[in-house]
């Protein structure tokens, strides 16, 4: 930030500070201005050595430009002064050189140096070409900071040649690119921009100090930590939230001082009164060592298999275990470069370190450490695992899931064979029998302290000596082995080896103390305890069957990778497919993992998890009854959402008990409990979580068949699913796919009557008829004699497009024999033509058509007995239950939308094993290739008003409205609400604070513009005019409070719900309520609030117009990392879109 002839000039780093800190921003306006003195930026030398090597990696990148023959590079002189690089610039871009290097970007009060601007063949103002933006970056990966540069140095390249740049380009540390699409990431940067100029430019600005992610980038992080001190800040009371510390500052309640100060019962609305007496305590601790220099420490009061019980009885065999991880390491993500273990041998301290340098010797290091403490606890049988903190266990599962099934080397396998398991299985071993003691668990739930946080650090006040280390912090172990992959110098790594034997250390020491503190009464950690003899052997029955089929699925991998040969897709095509031999294990194992985690949650956790439901208790005042020889209970619980619902059956956190809900009613929140008559009675407040994961068996076998046909050299026997995997181009009698563009209809009967023993895909956007078309389709096989399946994610899908074929076949005279397979009542079509069939039959061969899940299609009676297989919705389909289910048909055609409703999957996956089916073939494109299967390109859903903006941020520009949808609209009175237009997209901004998953306030105004479109009308496509019903307005939320919410505010007989609730259907106008009202408050992640396949869904189900509510700071939520920057940006381009369209 500074002054260009006498007028603010700023650039891309004032912009990132303002989005890190807007009081930082507020310092340095002030500093321009010269009422303030300016901040100094400290001196950090691992800072200016990445400012070395950057300058570096962009000459070498230079360099190779330079070398490229034809290419002219025009390299500004950086010595001119600035109007002069200005000119130059413009000068250059004029006359079309191919590179641009250091060229200088204006338009007040914006200005920026590009590290390259590139010519490409797209018109613009200059002539026949156009640039787009490059900039190299020492980052293994890109960085939001890095996109936003690239988005605002576009605009000032639109402002020369006219049009905006369509990508930006940054090129890592690795020499990798990265394309960016510029309208992916602009809006948000659009936005941010007007913020800042406004902040900067207004009379005043209303902010004050608070910590944040910026502080340790700032130079003005000193003034404000010396405010903080002598404001006796709030922030400075440990394990105290920023929402917390807001509902505290309502309360009058300022400072640390304070809050010790409180009363023995306050009241503070939002906060529980054990959370506000557990904070309050906190204060009181910190305040007493301020004013006595005394460290003091309070038990809590004991909780049942919490806090130190948690604890089991010491080992001279006990393990203690730190890692060191450095997450910049890569563009693929991080690397755990050191497993320390302190332990006793003999009495006597030893300490055991395994390293990685690279990605390679991570894998190494990782399988010793863990064939360490396998080891070490078959020597000793009672020993555990300490660590600090959750990094430990959950690097260990994630290492497990990445490198346990990813053997490339024969001899790797065979060792592991030898083995009797993959790290996987023995990391799964010591998380089921919970080796692994969490200390910071047992502090968190045992203990409060007088320390500012609950690092290992500051409670080494306790019982440990003051660190003389040269490394004393994490943060500096991190930068030490940045360095050292630099310099290369071994006093670093024995500074970080340093560093971590102290941590292991101390994990022993802090072991130790809390020893000490331990109340006699309390009973030590067991988890045999707490299993039944039944349940050992049945776990030891189902340990000997996982041995056998790990035995076996490793002898098949070996065969797998033995004939793969030197061809480099083959090995990645059978590489694949070993690890898809175990993506439902991976699944159910990370479904288990998340089962043990839910049983050590505290309540309130429990609480906020929309899988379990928490804070149960009997309700007393209803008297249990009976049912057969179990009892029903009523129970109560506090506000939350749940995904649990009546008829499923859920377990006990404490107990571990399967219990069966009877009813569940989330709006009077109660829920009815059938407890057998063995179970524990409910006497304590408990919580109900999902139990294990569902039998997949079959599903497994399917594709050990395939994979044992591939190994045996007759991949051809399934030649569909192979060339999924190899994402071959669909072969087709007579080659091109659409032997005609205008009729979609009978081109897509046409391409798929002539499949070859191959796959096809078939992307059907919102409207576009994808059931329509499917069922036509699949009538033409039937009449042609064809057998054909029909599978999906849900029986609800399979029985829709079901219906769809019966309705067809009727029409057209086709007649066939058709069974749908069904569990449950619910599950029935109820059709004429497809029977539903209940019980597997002798056999399947009498029916020409057969509907039913991957439970049906993966069983070895239907191996290969089909001729087509049809998967409906297979975006939501993973990739290795369409090998499970691809197993019965000659031909696979994948129907569905890759940016609709997406995969949900549990568990990490490598190799790209865990991805959807579309996701596998598309590979991040947002439509399907015309050589890769078929577009439906036009949409008899959306006025062309919405479609445009559908169509440009989700479908590459390729979806078009039927032009008879131009015609529909609503026709609103001269005095209708402004939030509404005849078409198109509105956002409509709702100001509230803190709502989490509900908001009165988009209720209110929803309901306002709801009760108004009842008494307005709207014109169909055919030119129709008639009242707006509730029957056409669909009102949907992300948040099932917010879906509560509405259902109790607007009128009788609305139709709200979630996303999923309403795919497939359409409605004249849909009403969207986001519920969040800033990044602090988002549930279940920006992911979830903001996908774009679920914004995408939400939109599209309108003919005529949608409306967002929503909070304005939903356009600013910080982003942490490009995906979420993408995400966000979706919001605020549909905000701009609203604007734009909007009459003046």
């Amino acid at each position: 930030m500074r002054k260009l002839d006498g007028s603010p000039l700023y650039s891309a780093k004032d912009l990132l500070t303002f989005l890190g800190c807007t009081h930082s921003t507020a310092l340095d306006v002030l500093a321009l201005s010269g009422e303030l003195p300016a901040g100094v930026d400290t001196e950090d030398a691992y800072l200016d050595l990445l400012k070395d090597k950057g300058i570096k990696h962009e000459r070498r990148y230079l360099e190779q430009l330079r070398a490229r023959p034809g290419t002219s590079v025009v390299e500004i002189d950086v010595d001119l002064p600035e109007a002069e690089r200005i000119a130059a610039t413009i000068a250059a871009m004029r006359d079309g050189a191919d590179v641009i290097y250091q060229g200088t970007l204006y338009n007040s009060p914006w200005h920026g140096y590009s590290d390259f601007l590139m010519r490409v063949h797209t018109p613009s103002d200059l002539g026949p070409w156009s640039y787009e933006v490059a900039d190299t970056k020492l980052a293994r990966i890109a960085k939001p900071k890095h996109v936003l540069q690239l988005c605002m140095y576009s605009q000032l390249v639109k402002d020369v040649q006219g049009v905006m740049p369509r990508y930006a380009q940054v090129i890592l540390g690795d020499d990798s690119t990265i394309n960016l699409r510029v309208d992916d990431y602009r809006y948000y940067c659009d936005a941010a921009c007007e913020r800042f100029l406004s902040f900067a430019s207004a009379d005043e600005r209303d902010t004050v100090a608070e910590p944040c992610g910026h502080c340790e980038l700032c130079r003005w992080d000193e003034r404000c930590t010396t405010e903080w001190e002598d404001l006796d800040h709030l922030s400075l009371v440990a394990r105290l939230d920023r929402v917390q510390r807001a509902k505290l500052v309502e309360a009058g309640i300022t400072t640390l001082q304070a809050l010790s100060k409180a009363g023995d019962d306050p009241v503070i609305k939002g906060l529980r009164p054990e959370t506000l007496k557990r904070i309050r305590t906190q204060a009181q601790l910190q305040y007493h060592k301020r004013t006595t220099g005394e460290n003091r420490c309070e038990l809590i009061p004991p909780q049942k298999f919490k806090g130190f019980e948690r604890m089991p009885q010491p080992n001279e065999g006990d393990l203690f275990f730190d890692m060191e991880g450095d997450p910049i390491y890569s563009s693929q993500g991080g690397l755990e470069y050191l497993f320390g273990f302190h332990y006793q041998d003999n009495g006597v301290d030893q300490f055991t370190a395994f390293w990685a340098h690279d990605r390679a010797s991570e894998m190494k290091a990782f399988e010793d450490a863990v064939d360490f403490m396998v080891k070490r606890l078959a020597r000793y049988p009672d020993a555990y695992i300490y660590h600090y903190a959750s990094y430990e266990e959950t690097a260990l599962r994630r290492l497990a899931l990445q490198y346990g099934s990813s053997k490339k080397q024969v001899d790797t396998i065979k060792r592991l064979a030898q083995e009797h398991g993959t790290r996987e299985n023995q990391v799964d071993d010591l998380l089921r029998d919970r080796k692994l003691v969490d200390l910071y668990k047992v502090v968190r739930e045992a203990i409060q302290t007088s320390e500012p946080r609950y690092s290992l650090k500051n409670l080494e006040t306790f019982f440990a000596p003051e660190r003389t280390q040269a490394i004393k912090e994490g943060g500096d172990s991190i930068v030490a082995f940045e360095t050292w992959l630099e310099v290369r110098d071994q006093k670093i790594l024995d500074e970080i080896r340093e560093y971590n034997k102290f941590d292991c250390e101390s994990t022993r020491l802090c072991r130790d103390w809390l020893l000490t503190l331990r109340p006699a009464e309390s009973e030590w950690f067991d988890p045999a305890k707490e299993a039944s003899a039944a349940e050992t052997q049945k776990e030891k029955e189902r340990e000997l069957k996982r041995r056998e089929a790990d035995a076996a699925i490793i002898a098949l991998r070996e065969k797998l990778m033995l004939g793969a040969g030197d061809h480099e897709e083959e090995q990645r095509f059978r590489e694949l497919l070993g690890h898809l031999l175990e993506y439902h294990r991976r699944e159910a194992r990370s479904e288990w993992w998340h089962f043990f985690d839910r049983r050590g949650m505290s309540m309130e956790k429990l609480i906020d998890d929309v899988n379990c439901i928490g804070g149960l208790m009997v309700d007393t005042s209803i008297p249990d009854r009976p049912e057969k020889r179990s009892r029903v209970w009523t129970l109560r619980f506090p506000e939350q959402e749940t995904k649990l619902c009546d008829g499923d059956t859920a377990v006990r956190h404490d107990t571990g008990e399967p219990l069966e809900i009877i009813t569940l009613n989330e709006d009077e929140q109660f829920l009815e409990l059938k407890v057998g008559p063995s179970r524990r009675p409910l006497d304590v407040e408990f919580a109900l979580i999902p139990p294990g994961p569902r039998d997949d068996t079959t599903q497994r076998n399917a594709i050990m068949r395939y994979a044992e046909a591939v190994a045996a050299g007759r991949a051809s026997d399934y030649a569909a699913i192979t060339s999924i995997l190899h994402r071959e181009k669909p072969a087709l009698k007579g080659g091109k796919i659409l032997t005609t563009e205008e009729d979609l209809l009978a081109g897509t009967i046409d391409a798929v009557a002539r499949m070859n023993g191959t796959h096809l895909v078939i992307q059907g956007p919102p409207g576009s008829g994808k059931t329509f078309t499917s069922a036509h389709a699949i009538v033409s096989l039937l009449r042609a004699g064809k057998r054909v399946g029909v599978t999906a994610l849900s029986h609800k899908a399979i029985n829709n497009l079901l219906e769809q074929i019966e309705d067809v076949a009727r029409k057209e005279g086709v007649t066939f024999r058709g069974g749908k397979k069904c569990s449950e009542k619910e599950d029935a079509l109820g059709g004429s033509l497809i029977e539903d069939v209940f019980e597997h039959p002798d056999s399947w061969d009498e029916y020409q058509l057969i509907g039913g899940t991957a439970w049906l299609f993966s069983r070895e009676e239907l191996d290969r007995k089909l001729d087509y297989l049809f998967v409906d919705e297979a975006g939501q389909m993973s990739l290795a239950n369409a090998v499970a289910t691809g197993v019965v048909a000659r031909n696979i055609v994948l129907v569905g939308d890759q940016m609709q409703l997406s995969q949900p999957s549990k568990g990490a996956h490598p190799g790209g094993s865990g991805v959807s089916t579309l996701d596998h073939l598309m590979q991040d494109r947002q439509t399907v290739p015309p050589d890769r299967g078929i577009f439906l390109s036009k949409t008899w859903r959306m006025h062309p008003d919405l479609c445009g903006f559908v169509s440009e941020a989700f479908y590459d520009g390729r979806l078009e409205s039927v032009p008879k949808m131009a015609t529909q609209k609503l026709v609103l009175s001269s005095d209708a609400n402004g939030a509404l237009a005849p078409t198109g997209l509105r956002f409509i901004g709702v100001e509230h604070d803190d709502c989490s998953q509900r908001s009165y306030e988009e209720a209110e105004q929803l309901d306002a513009v709801y009760r108004e479109l009842l008494t307005q009308k709207w014109m169909n496509c055919d030119g129709e005019t008639k009242p707006i019903t509730a029957d056409d307005i669909l009102v949907v939320s992300p948040y099932n409070m917010q879906v509560n919410l509405l259902k109790e505010t607007l009128p009788l007989g609305a139709r709200v719900g979630t996303v999923d609730k309403f795919q497939g259907q359409e409605a004249a106008v849909v009403l969207i309520s986001m519920a969040s009202s800033s990044g602090n408050d988002i549930a279940r992640g920006i992911e979830f609030l903001f996908s774009r396949n679920r914004l995408n869904v939400a939109i599209s189900r309108a003919r005529c117009l949608s409306v967002i509510f929503a909070s304005p700071k939903l356009l600013a939520v910080p982003c942490v990392r490009v995906e979420h920057l993408k995400l966000v940006n979706t919001l605020c381009w549909a905000q701009a879109v609203s604007s734009s369209s909007r009459p003046a």
